[in-house]
């Protein structure tokens, strides 16, 4: 009997594989998925897609916005920390 070829794998995480039969395996800790061939290129497809658009929505990803008030009067450079306004 033929086994499993592993086409893709992160440690921890999970693997991709193909079975005899051509179905291919998403095997994931908590979650198992099976594709034909079409539909895996199709959810593919589906994954590239959905990974650019949370690429360009990912704005920052250390520490917390800052608000600075700009106005007449107000010229002056905000604290480096918001915890450090002692006013």
């Amino acid at each position: 009997m033929d086994e499993l070829k592993i086409l893709a794998g992160l440690e921890g995480f999970g693997n991709v594989s193909v079975c005899p039969g051509g179905i291919i395996h998403i095997n994931l800790p908590h979650c198992s998925l099976k594709f034909t061939p079409s539909d895996f290129a199709k959810f593919a497809e589906l994954i590239a897609q959905a990974g650019l658009k949370a690429e360009a929505r990912q704005v920052r990803t250390e520490g917390k916005p800052q608000l600075r008030i700009v106005g007449p009067g107000n010229d002056e450079e905000p604290p480096t920390d918001p915890r450090e306004n002692t006013e």
